[in-house]
């Protein structure tokens, strides 16, 4: 048995080791490690590196804290809801796999720096489809593929057996990068290389293949005025193309782009701003044509040829480009798109798989979801459901670590969501699966945000830094500071216990002049020594309303910061002082030196407080260990010592 234990001991790791007792209140060595290692570089005070002057901090930190609790701070209602607060703030940053939110950024970024142009052909299966016509589906996008495996045209397949809407022009769907398309979609094309084709996969839409035609740089988006004009029904007696090219000629013979626009454009959305269309990048417009012809100007101000769409006929002008941001400046942005697309839900996968392997979690998966939940009605569908009373209570669900989900909080769960859910679903099963996913994910979350505390450390520790750091303040304001503040009995004696600390220095009662050139200063250097009054020498030397010198009185301490470096302390007018890069010439006019002086109670008031309160703390700290038991385990502060030389090498 003695064995057992003193190899129990040994296999304990350093960090769970208690290394200071208090009153019975032991605290690991791992803590202890992790705050002095974290504090290091920005201590200043080569004596606190010291680890046996960090200890007695420590303990004095230790102690601090458990007055706090014994006065029962930590249990204010002010605190708890600070507290919880930020743990809620907190927890969200380790509610998501940083990981895959990371890679998921980088390749949204890849998406945005490059473009793809892809033809596809798509075969039409509702993602909630019988199995009947799901199999009908897939056969023949399969057929189709093994065809042009075996070399067939892809424009003639796309044409002839497409049954999306770019099948009239061949499948062609133009240049696309990150979040244009769906993302199964943009996932295949741009893992395709370029003149392949893709292998088959399914969006919500259907199944498809795609073909990439080509790869490009992105050229980031740009800014235009345009002039539109666009066939009248019934057409007018000039055609739009006849139009556009008389504005053409108008332009060219030197007539104001913006002008025309107002005057002659069709559109009448941008004409009022002189044809002005907001920025824009590949896709943004949904006009190949426009996009190609404005990304093609290169030379702001410039503007193209009539060129035609299928909305008409246009003159495009370039008034900015703009290239793909650097990484650093869109992450952020990035970063939101994807939280908001679904792809996030890659991230929510990852995630509470991660939960589901720690806590050995199985969520089950049913065949017919509507079958399994027959409870369940069509009234959902409209908002009018309510949660049904089960006669016989079931098997859980699922667990997690002991802890049942019942049917019970499925159903909780679903009418809560149901009546504010703006989405559309197209079938009750759908509906019903949607929801015990998002019911099993959100079970899964919230009881790991539950355990943080428990199951992560670095959680833990930066929990109750904060915890502790709430208590301290909470301690010192009630201990030193509110007094400091509101004793005035207590300043009062403090100050006069101590009135030797609270006098003026040595003092000036002089005049200082600041003046705009050397010519000005020994003007008012003469005029001073003659004993001129200050508003005789402004009225003289700033006679004709031009101050050219500006004059301030009073009395002020020996090291006051406007009077010059290397003033000279007498009695008397000084000499001319005048830095290098300085804007003025100044001249000092002592007119008395005055000894130190005790300061009043009044005048001193600001730093008797903060005496004060720091003579209050220092009385508090001395009292603390007063009837404490404080146990240092030496042979743990030994291996301590070690490991933290031992990390900060």
């Amino acid at each position: 048995m003695i064995l057992l234990l003193a190899i129990t001991a040994n296999a304990q790791k350093l960090e769970d080791q208690t290394l200071l007792t208090i009153d019975g209140n032991k605290y690991d060595a791992g803590t202890f490690m992790r705050v002095y290692l974290k504090n290091l570089d920005i201590v200043q005070d080569e004596s606190q590196k010291d680890l046996d002057n960090y200890m007695d901090l420590y303990i004095n930190y230790r102690l601090k804290l458990l007055q706090a609790q014994e006065m029962g701070l930590d249990n204010d209602e002010e605190y708890k809801e600070e507290l919880a607060s930020y743990r809620s703030t907190l927890a969200e940053g380790y509610l998501t796999d940083n990981e895959v939110t990371d890679e998921l950024i980088k390749e949204a970024y890849e998406r945005t720096i490059n473009e793809v142009n892809a033809s596809h052909i798509l075969i039409k299966v509702d993602k909630d489809a019988a199995p009947a016509d799901t199999l009908k589906a897939y056969s023949k996008i399969k057929l189709i593929k093994n065809k042009l495996d075996r070399g067939a045209d892809f424009d003639e397949l796309a044409r002839n057996e497409s049954e999306g809407p770019s099948a009239g022009v061949d499948g062609k769907i133009g240049w696309f990068g990150a979040f244009r398309m769906v993302y199964p979609f943009e996932n295949a094309a741009f893992d395709t290389p370029v003149g392949e084709v893709s292998d088959i996969f399914r969006t919500d839409f259907g199944y498809h293949v795609l073909k990439v035609n080509d790869k490009r740089p992105a050229p980031g988006e740009v800014a235009v005025a345009h002039i539109m004009t666009y066939d009248r029904k019934p057409a007018d007696s000039a055609d739009a193309e006849a139009r556009i090219r008389m504005v053409y000629e108008q332009l060219e013979s030197g007539k104001e782009f913006g002008d025309m626009a107002k005057e002659f454009s069709e559109d009448i959305n941008s004409s009022r701003n002189g044809g002005r269309i907001g920025r824009f990048g590949t896709g943004g417009l949904n006009s190949p044509e426009f996009e190609e012809a404005a990304f093609a100007l290169d030379t702001l101000g410039t503007y193209t040829k009539p060129i035609k769409t299928e909305y008409g006929w246009h003159i495009i002008r370039l008034l900015e480009k703009h290239p793909v941001a650097p990484y650093e400046k869109i992450e952020e942005p990035l970063r939101n798109k994807i939280k908001s697309s679904p792809r996030s839900r890659k991230i929510t996968e990852s995630f509470t798989n991660s939960i589901k392997e720690k806590y050995n979690v199985t969520i089950p998966k049913y065949e017919n979801y509507s079958k399994e939940f027959p409870l369940i009605t069509d009234s959902i569908m409209t908002s009018s459901w309510e949660i049904p009373l089960e006669k016989t209570k079931r098997a859980p669900l699922f667990t997690i670590e002991g802890k049942p989900y019942y049917r019970s909080d499925f159903w909780e769960y679903a009418y809560k969501r149901h009546l504010k859910d703006p989405r559309k679903f197209k079938s009750l099963e759908d509906k019903i699966k949607i929801y015990f996913t998002e019911f099993s994910d959100r079970s899964l979350v919230d009881y790991y945000e539950a355990n943080l505390d428990r199951d992560n450390k670095e959680f833990a520790f930066i929990l109750n830094e904060y915890k502790e750091g709430l208590l301290l303040f909470e301690l010192m304001e009630e201990k030193v500071w509110e007094k400091a503040k509101t004793d005035s009995l207590g300043q009062r004696e403090f100050y006069e216990n101590n009135k030797d600390k609270y006098s003026y220095g040595k003092r000036l009662d002089l005049i200082l002049t600041q003046n705009t050139s050397e010519e000005t200063a020994q003007q008012v250097q003469e005029l001073l020594e003659q004993g001129k009054t200050v508003d005789e020498i402004k009225a003289q030397i700033n006679s004709t309303g031009n101050t050219k010198t500006m004059i301030s009185t009073g009395i002020v301490e020996q090291n006051y910061s406007r009077l010059p470096e290397d003033f000279e302390v007498k009695e008397g007018v000084s000499d001319i002082y005048k830095k290098d890069n300085a804007a003025f010439h100044k001249v000092i006019k002592v007119n008395e030196i005055l000894d130190p002086t005790p300061k009043s109670f009044e005048e001193s008031r600001g730093a008797v407080i903060n005496d004060y309160q720091q003579a209050l703390e220092k009385e508090w700290m001395e009292s603390l260990r007063d009837g404490r038991e404080i146990k240092v385990n030496e042979r743990v502060f030994k291996k301590t010592k070690k490991a933290i030389a031992k990390k900060a090498a």
